[in-house]
């Protein structure tokens, strides 16, 4: 029996009774049997592999794949000193606002005491010749309203000098004719002699409110000044504000909280290491978020989109599968073979008999945990796209 008999046979039936029509047929002809076995073999490794081919297609499989974790580093910012406190071991567990070292703030808690004492100072300064131009104001107001008060003082003693005047002036043609005696005349005389006096003294007040007035706008004009020259009174103010607030920042950078729950590693220091500005400590990694980037090859991508679910199997758990599903598929990776030189693409000559597929990372977001099994950022992962993992 040829191959085109045999494939025609396992068209028609199924493939127990391929196998059981083969079983008797090699059975009335042995001498066959060697090569019918060969041709059956070749034909089951194809179906197999054609079978492995279509599902590997349909659901992209990879075993270069590793679990990951955002981190970040810990680092000494803008101070510097030996360290007062710390509060955690490595590979600790910290919960979002724990403590986690506190450098010793002495020095700069000083220093925020000297810029806390600058502003008052700064605020004070400026207060005082501010209120000196409203006290100035307040004069300038009063010496006005004085002023006025005393001319309606001046016009009223006028108007009443103006009359002992005019009586007097009555009178003393009446002295010759004996109709008045001369001591109503001297008495009227008086009269408008001191309200002429009470003129003059009321003028002359008017004159001295004047001048205080006078006196009272100079001393604006010289307190304003005085609150120029410090340039711009409210900046000066805020550059002290500034001051402070940067002395306050630099004692809360002396202690440092866990900005999220994570783990932390990579600690290699002890409570009295004098540690410098932008020297790190150790590493936190985020234990809120955790998946597996994984690298695909070129030829698979258009079988992958966003939100498909994926099967996650960790070495470090055998049997242990984890739901998945794809976060993100990367844009670029990459050239191995090529660079820029002066602006100028320098492409390397070779010549490759095999042609390698490029990969590109995708990155799957892991969408459960199990506390007995935790994540650990750096565990081999195999990710197959497409498929649920099976119910545990």
């Amino acid at each position: 029996m040829g191959l085109d008999d045999l494939c025609g046979l396992a068209g028609g039936v199924s493939l127990v009774k391929v196998l059981s029509k083969l079983a008797e047929r090699i059975r009335r002809n042995p001498e066959r049997a060697g090569r019918v076995t060969s041709i059956l073999i070749v034909i089951l490794t194809l179906s197999v592999g054609s079978f492995v081919w279509t599902l590997n297609r349909v659901h992209p499989r990879t075993n270069d794949a590793m679990v990951r974790a955002n981190t970040i580093d810990i680092i000494i910012q803008h101070v510097s000193g030996r360290i007062a406190a710390l509060a955690v071991k490595d590979n600790q567990y910290v919960h979002r606002g724990d403590l986690l070292y506190a450098i010793d703030a002495r020095l700069y808690e000083a220093e925020l005491m000297a810029a806390e004492a600058d502003l008052r100072l700064a605020e004070f300064t400026v207060a005082g010749q501010m209120a000196m131009v409203r006290g100035a104001e307040a004069k300038i107001y009063e010496a006005e309203h004085n002023i006025q008060s005393q001319k309606a003082a001046v016009a009223e003693l006028e108007a009443k000098a103006a009359y002992a005047g005019s009586y007097l002036q009555r009178l003393q043609p009446l002295e010759a004719e004996a109709f008045v005696t001369h001591n109503q005349v001297r008495q009227a005389q008086a009269d408008f002699t001191a309200a002429q006096a009470a003129v003059r003294d009321a003028r002359a007040k008017v004159t001295a409110l004047e001048g205080a007035f006078e006196a009272a706008r100079q001393s604006k004009v010289s307190a304003e000044a005085q609150l120029a020259k410090t340039g711009d009174a409210y900046a000066r103010v805020q550059a002290a504000e500034a001051s402070r607030n940067q002395a306050a920042l630099k004692v809360e950078y002396c202690a440092v909280r866990a900005p999220f729950d994570g783990w932390v590693t990579n600690l290699n220091t002890q409570v009295g290491q004098y540690v410098a500005e932008g020297q790190k400590l150790f590493a936190l990694v985020d234990d809120t978020q955790w998946y597996v980037m994984a690298d695909y090859k070129e030829t698979y991508l258009r079988h992958i989109h966003l939100n498909d679910p994926v099967d996650v199997f960790l070495a470090a758990y055998p049997g242990i599968h984890f739901k998945g599903e794809v976060q993100g598929i990367g844009w670029a990776n990459y050239p191995d073979n090529q660079s820029v030189t002066d602006g100028l693409p320098n492409v390397q000559r070779t010549l490759n008999w095999v042609m390698l597929a490029a990969r590109f990372p995708v990155r799957i977001r892991l969408l459960e945990r199990d506390p007995v099994h935790p994540f650990r950022m750096g565990m081999s992962a195999f990710t197959t796209i497409g498929i649920q993992p099976p119910v545990r």
